[in-house]
């Protein structure tokens, strides 16, 4: 059944999003950036800056003392997590709005993709990520799913058909989806991921997380590690995408991350609590 090419006209009009990203997404590729430059862009949209400070300001960050103005922000937190709350804020505000007509549960979805980012940070942690890049980890994993939802309330028979067929064959979702459409999650995540212009780590993740071995050397530990979160929260059915079936991450992959997997027993211990915390982002939607 051939998808793709309505795909691209439904994402074709899916609306921008806002000129504000861009500028901040920009600022911030520039080395000489300075908190002074990111502030300038970020109050001019008095709404984004409420919803960064609210998420500043969250037990997700558990900051002491209250945040009260965006540079103080950037220099607790640093341009590129302000950058990165900035980004996954405004895509949330298009992507939470969607999935009203679906088969699958959206309640459940968002918890898989808060699984997904929390232990996508945790493996940061664990492989010694500088804790000024570990909010890109969270980021990349809380939206690698994000093509799901838009084959998910328009095509919402068929969706379900797939996924019960991939249940029935305990094969991943992806690969059905493959089967049975011309494209997949990831392919329909990667056109979202260009009609936003968004950054070549995050759409990588999107793209690739069931073949990290196809991301780019530069982006290849972050994806990695989004693909072995995935793998991770679907075998202990920490929410639900869809998927029952997990992918085998390769021998090559887990030396990627110079881990084993059995280095991720015990993430499951302090999920439910991080989750809890960040569930704050899910907000960011209304």
């Amino acid at each position: 059944m051939r998808l793709s090419g309505n795909i691209e006209r439904i994402i074709d009009s899916m609306p921008s999003l806002p000129i504000t990203v861009a500028k901040i997404t920009e600022i911030t590729k520039n080395p000489s950036s300075t908190p002074a430059d990111l502030n300038k862009v970020i109050t001019l949209d008095p709404v984004l800056t409420a919803k960064v400070l609210k998420l500043v300001n969250s037990a997700y960050y558990g900051i002491s003392n209250g945040v009260t103005s965006i540079v103080k922000a950037i220099i607790l937190l640093g341009l590129n997590t302000i950058k990165n709350l900035a980004v996954s804020t405004a895509i949330l505000g298009t992507m939470k709005t969607k999935g009203k007509t679906s088969t699958l549960d959206m309640d459940g979805f968002w918890r898989h993709c808060l699984a997904v980012g929390v232990t996508s940070r945790s493996i940061a942690v664990k492989i010694g990520i500088d804790p000024k890049l570990r909010e890109e980890f969270f980021i990349a994993g809380m939206l690698h799913d994000i093509g799901k939802i838009v084959i998910n309330e328009h095509f919402a028979a068929q969706y379900l058909q797939i996924i019960q067929s991939a249940d029935s064959k305990r094969v991943s979702l992806w690969k059905e989806e493959s089967a049975v459409f011309d494209i997949d999650h990831a392919g329909t995540g990667k056109l979202i991921a260009d009609k936003w212009s968004l950054t070549q780590s995050l759409a990588e993740v999107i793209s690739f997380h069931h073949r990290p071995l196809e991301s780019s050397q530069e982006n290849r530990t972050l994806v990695t590690a989004v693909a072995a979160a995935d793998m991770f929260c679907v075998e202990n059915a920490t929410g639900f995408a869809g998927n029952r079936t997990p992918d085998i991450l390769s021998d090559e992959s887990w030396k990627t991350l110079g881990l084993i997997e059995e280095d991720l027993f015990g993430i499951e211990e302090t999920i439910n609590e991080e989750i809890m915390k960040a569930s704050i982002f899910l907000t960011m939607g209304g």
